[in-house]
C-alpha cells in the first residue's frame, strides 16, 4: 500500500493504491474500522474478490485494465465542505454521474477529433456507452458511513462470453487507450461538484438511459418477485425511479430495482 500524491478534492484527504486487493471496498472498510473518514479513496489494480450489484454478480478484470476504486462518503456532509446533506437514493447516481462526465471528458482530449462519445446512466448504478457497459457503481452504508464503489472498462480489448454481447471498455467504444490512473482525478473532481451541486436529479435525468421507453423492472432482491412493464418517466428528487405501469393513469415511485431497456436486452 502507498499513499497517492494527488490532491483529493473531497478534503485532501488520503488516497491509498494497491496493486492487489480482495476488493477495494472491503479495504474501505478495514480503513473506516482505522479511523478513516470522508473523502477516503482506496484504488487497486486488481481484485480477487470484486463484487457487482447483486450476490450473484462478480466484478472481474485483468490487471490494470480498470479502473478499481472506492471512496468513502458521509451523505450528512461532515467532513466535507459546508454540504448539506444528500438523499441516500442520490448517493449511487451522483457517483455515476461523475463517472460518466470523466469518462466523455478524458475521451473527448484523448480521442481523433471526430470521436465522440455519450455517457448515459442506467438507473440506479451503471454507465453505458452505445448501449453497453463501460461501468459499474455500488454504494453500500457502512458505520454511518457510504462506501461508494465503483470499476471502469479502460482497456480491455474481450470479455467473457456470458458479457461480451452487453460490456465494452473506453478502448473497445472509442478507440482511445485511457491510464486508468488518469481517470481518477477527473472522477474525484465531479464527484465532489456533485455531493455540493444543484440541481443533481435533472442533470442525471438528461443522460438517463431509457428516459421515455418501455422498460420492464423488477426485484433485485427476489428473481422470482413481481416484474412491472410501463414508461420510464424520470427521476425524483430523492433519485427514486418515476414509472408509469403498462395500463395504469399514475406513475409509481420505485426506490430499487433492476430495469430491463428492449434494445439492451
Amino acid at each position: 500500500m502507498r499513499k497517492e500524491r494527488i490532491y483529493n478534492p473531497l478534503g485532501n484527504a488520503p488516497i491509498y493504491t494497491y496493486p492487489e486487493l480482495d476488493s477495494t471496498m472491503l479495504e474501505a472498510e478495514r480503513l473506516i474500522r482505522k479511523g478513516a473518514g470522508h473523502g477516503t479513496v482506496v484504488v487497486c489494480e486488481y481484485q480477487t474478490a470484486g463484487r457487482g450489484r447483486g450476490e450473484a454478480s462478480v466484478w472481474d478484470a485483468e490487471q490494470g485494465s480498470s479502473l478499481l476504486a472506492t471512496v468513502v462518503l458521509s451523505p450528512e456532509g461532515k467532513g466535507s465542505t459546508g454540504c448539506a446533506p444528500v438523499e441516500p437514493l442520490l448517493l449511487p447516481l451522483i457517483t455515476g454521474l461523475a463517472v460518466a462526465e470523466a469518462v466523455e471528458s478524458i475521451v473527448a482530449d484523448e480521442a481523433d477529433a471526430s470521436v465522440q462519445v455519450k455517457a448515459e446512466i442506467k438507473w440506479p448504478n451503471d454507465v453505458f456507452i452505445g448501449g453497453r457497459k463501460v461501468a459499474g457503481v455500488l454504494c453500500r452504508a457502512r458505520a454511518g458511513l457510504v462506501l461508494a464503489g465503483f470499476g471502469v472498462n479502460c482497456l480491455q480489448t474481450s470479455f467473457p462470453e456470458s458479457i461480451e454481447k452487453t460490456a465494452a471498455s473506453l478502448f473497445s467504444a472509442a478507440g482511445v487507450r485511457i491510464n486508468p490512473r488518469a481517470l481518477l482525478p477527473q472522477v474525484l473532481r465531479r464527484l465532489s461538484a456533485g455531493l455540493c451541486g444543484h440541481d443533481i436529479p435533472s442533470k442525471i435525468e438528461k443522460r438517463l438511459l431509457g428516459l421515455g421507453q418501455h422498460i420492464t423492472i423488477a426485484s433485485t432482491s427476489a428473481p422470482e418477485g413481481p416484474r412491472f412493464n410501463g414508461t420510464l418517466l424520470g427521476l425524483d428528487s430523492d433519485g427514486a425511479l418515476l414509472f408509469l405501469p403498462t395500463g395504469a393513469q399514475h406513475p409509481m415511485r420505485m426506490i430499487s430495482g433492476r430495469i430491463t431497456l428492449r434494445a439492451h436486452e
